[in-house]
């Protein structure tokens, strides 16, 4: 049962860190088309990092790695997407 519980959690971790990987692609893609990023809200993406964050310590803390996995992925999409917005917008 123990087994079949951690792989459980492996499979919510890929859900977890892959939920942002669409958004985080965008930013990237169109991170020099001011227009196409105005609807995405740093706030928004600042605070689930920091919950994001909250949870990678979590994980370390329990040593659990699907938990360290999907906080360690979205924290780092989350610096991604907060980074690259907050120049574009700068930029223009």
């Amino acid at each position: 049962m123990r087994l079949v519980i951690e792989w459980v959690g492996y499979a919510a971790s890929a859900g977890a860190a892959s939920m942002w990987l669409p958004q985080a692609w965008r930013v990237l893609r169109l991170r020099h088309a001011r227009a196409a990023l105005a609807g995405i809200s740093i706030a928004s993406y600042a605070i689930g990092g920091i919950f994001n964050a909250l949870l990678l310590v979590y994980g370390i803390g329990t040593r659990s790695t699907p938990v360290v996995l999907a906080g360690g992925i979205n924290v780092l999409l989350t610096i991604e997407i907060v980074t690259t917005v907050s120049w574009a917008r700068r930029a223009a």
